[in-house]
C-alpha cells in the first residue's frame, strides 16, 4: 500500500518557499527594454526622485559617492567604458577619434533588492545609470518617437552630469546633439543651448581639449546662434589658469555647470599652489584655501591631495612657506 501523504501545515508549507522567484529590482530584472519604453522612463523618473527624498540632507555627498576610478569590467558596467571625442572635430585640425559605438553588455547586471532602509548612494545610482543605458539602448534597437528619445537623454545627461560620470554623459551628449537633434525634430533652444555648453565644458575641464572646445563654440554660434557669458569666462579661465576668475564665475553659475567645472578646479588650484609658493615666505591659511580650492577643501585635505609640505602654525591661522636663511650661512 502506498503511504498516505503528509498533511499540509505551516512546516511543510516552508520548503516550498525556496521555489517562489526571488523579489528583484524592476530596473534590473527587465533586462532590455523592447516594448513599454515609456512605462519603464516613469519607474527610472520616480527611482530618481526616491533617491533625491532619501539624501536630501547630503544630496551633493551622495552624487559625488559614485566614483568612476572603481574596479568595474566593461562587461559589470557597460557605462563605465572610456568615451571618445567627436569626430567632427577632425574638420578643424584636431585628431579626434571617431564617435563612440554603443556596446552591448555581455552578461546581465546582477540584481539587486532595493532596501525600506537608506541604501548606499552609490549602488543607487550605478542602478539608475545602468537603467538609462540600457534604455537608451532599447531605444536604438526600437526606435520610438524622437521626442521621447531626447527627453530620455537630456534626463540622463544631466543626472549624469550630477553624478560626475563621463562615460555616461559624453556619449549620450554626442548622440543628443549630432544625431536626434535634426531640422525636422529639433531640441527647444533653451535645451540646444544648454547641452551645447555641457558639451564644449567638458572638453575644456575635463579633457582640456581647448582647441575642440573652441571650436564646438564657433560652429554652435554658427548654426544656432549659441552666446554664452559664462561660457567664455570659464574657457578664458581655464586656458589662462586664473584660478581668480575660475573662482568667481563657478560661485555664479548652476550646479551642473559647476560639476562641470569641477574636472578643471584640482589643476587649477596646483597652478594656484605653485604661484604662491613662488611668490611668499608666509601666507594666511584661508587665503590659501580660497585661492587653491575655492574654499571647498580644509586644510588637511589640502595637504593630503597636493602632498603640501608647508608649515602651519601654532595660531591655525598663519602658514610658513619658506624660512629665510641668515646670512653668512649656506
Amino acid at each position: 500500500m502506498s503511504r498516505p501523504l503528509p498533511a499540509l501545515s505551516r512546516k511543510t508549507s516552508e520548503a516550498w518557499d525556496r521555489l517562489r522567484p526571488l523579489k528583484q529590482d524592476t530596473l534590473d530584472s527587465m533586462g532590455y527594454i523592447s516594448r513599454a519604453q515609456e512605462s519603464y522612463y516613469n519607474k527610472i523618473v520616480a527611482r530618481y526622485m526616491q533617491f533625491c527624498t532619501s539624501h536630501a540632507k547630503g544630496l551633493e555627498n551622495a552624487f559625488a559617492s559614485l566614483s568612476i576610478n572603481d574596479d568595474h569590467s566593461a562587461s559589470s558596467d557597460p557605462a563605465r567604458n572610456p568615451p571618445t571625442a567627436p569626430s567632427f572635430l577632425q574638420k578643424t585640425g584636431t585628431s579626434a577619434p571617431s564617435p563612440p559605438k554603443v556596446d552591448r553588455p555581455s552578461s546581465p547586471t546582477k540584481p539587486s533588492v532595493p532596501s525600506q532602509q537608506q541604501s548606499d548612494p552609490s549602488s543607487e545610482l550605478s542602478t539608475i545609470l545602468t537603467a538609462l543605458r540600457k534604455l537608451r539602448e532599447a531605444l536604438l534597437a526600437n526606435p520610438a518617437s524622437i521626442v521621447f528619445s531626447q527627453r530620455v537623454h537630456v534626463f540622463g545627461i544631466r543626472l549624469a552630469i550630477l553624478a560626475l560620470h563621463p562615460p555616461s554623459y559624453y556619449p549620450a551628449l554626442l548622440h543628443l546633439l549630432f544625431k536626434l537633434h535634426t531640422p525636422n525634430a529639433p531640441l527647444p533652444s533653451p535645451e540646444l543651448s544648454e547641452m551645447a555648453t555641457y558639451l564644449i565644458l567638458d572638453l575644456a575641464c575635463r579633457q582640456r581639449a581647448f582647441t575642440s572646445a573652441y571650436a564646438l563654440r564657433a560652429r554652435s554660434k554658427a548654426m544656432f546662434g549659441y552666446q554664452s557669458l559664462y561660457v567664455d569666462m570659464i574657457l578664458k579661465a581655464v586656458v589662462t589658469d586664473n584660478w581668480v576668475a575660475f573662482w568667481k564665475v563657478r560661485r555664479k553659475v548652476d550646479g551642473y555647470i559647476r560639476a562641470v567645472m569641477s574636472w578643471a578646479a584640482p589643476e587649477i588650484g596646483r597652478v594656484a599652489l605653485k604661484a604662491i609658493g613662488r611668490s611668499y615666505l608666509a601666507c594666511d591659511r584661508d587665503w590659501i584655501l580660497e585661492s587653491a580650492a575655492g574654499g571647498q577643501l580644509e586644510w588637511k585635505e589640502l595637504v593630503e591631495r597636493e602632498s603640501v609640505g608647508w608649515i602651519l602654525g601654532e595660531d591655525g591661522k598663519t602658514v610658513t612657506i619658506r624660512k629665510v636663511k641668515p646670512k653668512g650661512k649656506s
